[in-house]
C-alpha cells in the first residue's frame, strides 16, 4: 500500500537530514585528520664557562634526526642568554651551539657536539640550560740558531688522547708567516703536543752539477717537538685550560741528516714523476724530490726513522707505485728501485633483497682501505661512488690493497651491507684486491633495529653514547659498530644493525673513537650486556650507565 503523501515527504526529508548529518562528519572527520600535530616550544639559557655569565649573541641550532618528521630552526640570544624555538614539529633533535671562541660543554663540564632532545607534540619546555667554555690560544715564534725567523716552516699541534695505546690525534697546522710566527686558536682545553717540520730542502727539486764534499756532513733542520727533541718520545706536552694564551717558542739547530738516493723505471716519457717520503708513525713528516729524466732521484736532509716512499706523476699527482719501506740509520741510502704500480678501476653493481629504493641515484657506495694500508690515491684512502639508476657505479684510482665497503642512501636508514661478491667468494668483512674486476654489493633494507633506556643508578641518563660493539672479528672494520645517543629522556635508538652478535654498552663522556680500542674494551668486559641480533629484528633493552674511569679521560 502507497505511504501518504505527507508520510513520503517527511521520510524523504529525515533521509535528506541523516545524509546532511553524516556528510558533516565525514567533512569534519577529514579536516581533523588533515589538522597538523600540535607544535612545541622550547626555551633556555646559555651561560659562558668559567663564572656561569648569561651569554649574549650565541647562535644556536635545532636540526631533526629525521628530516621527514621535523625541521630545522635557528635562535639566538638575547642580552640575559635567554633564546626560545617556537612552533617546533614533534620529533627527535640535536640542539648545537655556535659562537667564536667557545666550546660547548655539558653539566660535568665535558665537551660535547650536540644536545639530543625528543620533543612531543604540544611540549613547552623552558629551563634548558647550556653552557659554553672559553676556547684556549697557543702562540709561539721560530728562530733559527742566530736569532732570525724561520718563515714558511710547517707547525702541527696534536692533541693527546685518553689511553696508552692511542696515538695523539691532528688538532691543527700551520705555518709560520714573514717573523717566524705562528698562532692556533678555538682549542679544547687538555694537554697538546706541538711541533715545527722544516720544509723539503730545494736542492732536491733542483738538479746541479756540483759535487758535494763527501767528507763534509749533511746538516739541515729536522723535525723538533716540544719542548726541544727531534725524539717524539721525549717531547713534553702543553696542558690548555680555558682562556689560556700560551706561548710556545722554537729555535732550531740543523742537525747531521742523510740522503735516500734511487730510481724509477716505467714512468711515461710525457710525465714528470716525484718521489714522497713520509716518516711512519706518529706526527709525521714529508720530504720529496723530483725525478730526473733518466728515473734517477735523490732525497736530502732525511734525519734517521722509518720511512715509506711513494712515487706520483701526471697532471692530477695520480699514485703509481704502491708503498715501499725505507729505513735510514747512521748513513745514506743506495740504491733504491722502484716499479710503478698503475692504479686500476672497479666496476660494480648494488643489489637489493628488496624493491630498489625509489632514488636510487642519491645512493653511493665507498670503499675504505685499511687503517695500516696507504692504497688507493683519494686522501684518507677513502674512493667514493655514485649508484646510477640501474644500480651500477665505478671505484677509480684503486690500488692493490685490503678494503671494506659501505653502502648509504638517503631516507634509507634500517638497510645494511649483506656482502660483498667478488667472483665466487662472499666477503662479509675485509676484501683483498690485487687488480681490476667486477664487485656486486648485495643490500637488505632488513637490519636490525635497537632501542631502549639508559639509567645511571635510578635516573635515566641524558647524553650518553651507547656502542653495540661486533664480534671480535669485526672489531677492525668501524662499519660494524653500532651507535646511537639518549635523548634527556635516556632513551636511545640505533638502527642499521647487521645481524650478528653484539655486546651493548653506555659511557658518558666518551672520547671520540675509544669504543674501537682493544684495550678499552677489555677493560670494559663486565659492563656489557650481550645479545643477539636477527634480521629485521626490533629489541629493547634497558642498560645501566658504564664508568669511562679517569685513565681512559
Amino acid at each position: 500500500m502507497p505511504l501518504p503523501r505527507q508520510l513520503w515527504i517527511a521520510a524523504n526529508r529525515s533521509f535528506a537530514f541523516v545524509f546532511l548529518l553524516v556528510f558533516i562528519l565525514l567533512i569534519q572527520a577529514r579536516a581533523q585528520d588533515a589538522t597538523p600535530a600540535k607544535t612545541a616550544t622550547l626555551a633556555g639559557v646559555v651561560v659562558k664557562e668559567p663564572g656561569s655569565q648569561p651569554f649574549k649573541k650565541v647562535l644556536l641550532h635545532l636540526i631533526a634526526e629525521d628530516q621527514k618528521d621535523g625541521g630545522n630552526y635557528t635562535a639566538d640570544t638575547d642580552s640575559e642568554g635567554h633564546f626560545q624555538f617556537e612552533k617546533v614539529q614533534p620529533g627527535r633533535y640535536r640542539m648545537l651551539l655556535e659562537k667564536t671562541g667557545f666550546h660547548p660543554i655539558n653539566l660535568r663540564g665535558r665537551h660535547t657536539d650536540s644536545t639530543v632532545l625528543s620533543i612531543r607534540a604540544g611540549q613547552e619546555i623552558n629551563d634548558l640550560l647550556l653552557q659554553m667554555l672559553s676556547a684556549a690560544v697557543v702562540t709561539g715564534r721560530v728562530i733559527d740558531e742566530d736569532g732570525d725567523p724561520l718563515p714558511a716552516f710547517a707547525v702541527t699541534l696534536w692533541r693527546r688522547r685518553p689511553g696508552k695505546s692511542r696515538d695523539p690525534e691532528i688538532a691543527g697546522e700551520e705555518r709560520t708567516n714573514d717573523r717566524g710566527e705562528y698562532r692556533f686558536s678555538g682549542l679544547f682545553p687538555g694537554q697538546y703536543y706541538v711541533a715545527v717540520i722544516p720544509p723539503p730542502d730545494v736542492r732536491n727539486f733542483i738538479r746541479t752539477k756540483e759535487k758535494d764534499d763527501p767528507a763534509k756532513p749533511n746538516l739541515s733542520y729536522l723535525t723538533t717537538y716540544y719542548p726541544s727533541t727531534s725524539d717524539l718520545t721525549q717531547a713534553a706536552a702543553i696542558d690548555l685550560r680555558a682562556g689560556d694564551e700560551m706561548p710556545v717558542n722554537f729555535s732550531l739547530i740543523p742537525a747531521r741528516t742523510y740522503r735516500v738516493r734511487g730510481m724509477v723505471t716505467g714512468i711515461p716519457a710525457n710525465q714528470k714523476p716525484m718521489v714522497q717520503l713520509m716518516s711512519k708513525g706518529v706526527g709525521r713528516t714529508m720530504n720529496g724530490a723530483d725525478v730526473a729524466g733518466d728515473g734517477q732521484f735523490e732525497i736530502r736532509g732525511v734525519a734517521p726513522g722509518s720511512y715509506s716512499i711513494t712515487v706520483f706523476a701526471g697532471s692530477e699527482g695520480q699514485i703509481l707505485s704502491a708503498r715501499e719501506s725505507v729505513s735510514v740509520v747512521a748513513g745514506d741510502v743506495e740504491g733504491l728501485k722502484l716499479t710503478p704500480v698503475r692504479p686500476f678501476t672497479i666496476p660494480g653493481s648494488v643489489h637489493f633483497d628488496a624493491p630498489v629504493p625509489r632514488q636510487l641515484t642519491q645512493c653511493s657506495v665507498y670503499l675504505r682501505a685499511l687503517e695500516d694500508e696507504e692504497t688507493t690515491s683519494s686522501p684518507g684512502g677513502v674512493v667514493t661512488a655514485q649508484v646510477d639508476r640501474l644500480g651500477n657505479f665505478q671505484w677509480t684510482g684503486v690500488m692493490p690493497g685490503t678494503y671494506v665497503a659501505q653502502f648509504s642512501c638517503d631516507g634509507e636508514r634500517d638497510s645494511y651491507l649483506k656482502y660483498v661478491r667478488i667472483g665466487a667468494s662472499h666477503n662479509d668483512a675485509s676484501f683483498r684486491l690485487t687488480g681490476p674486476a667486477s664487485v656486486e654489493l648485495v643490500v637488505s633494507p632488513k637490519s636490525g633495529i635497537l632501542e631502549g633506556v639508559v639509567m645511571d643508578h635510578d635516573n635515566p641518563s641524558s647524553n650518553a653514547n651507547v656502542v653495540a660493539v661486533p664480534e671480535e672479528k669485526y672489531r677492525k672494520i668501524t662499519e660494524h659498530f653500532g651507535t646511537g645517543a639518549t635523548d634527556q629522556n635516556g632513551h636511545f635508538t640505533i638502527r642499521g644493525l647487521a645481524p650478528g652478535s653484539y655486546t651493548v654498552f653506555a659511557w658518558q663522556d666518551l672520547d671520540e673513537g675509544l669504543f674501537s680500542d682493544a684495550a678499552f674494551l677489555k677493560s670494559q668486559e663486565s659492563n656489557g650486556v650481550s645479545l643477539k641480533i636477527e634480521e629485521g629484528s626490533r629489541q629493547k633493552i634497558e642498560i645501566k650507565l658504564s664508568d669511562v674511569g679517569d685513565d681512559w679521560r
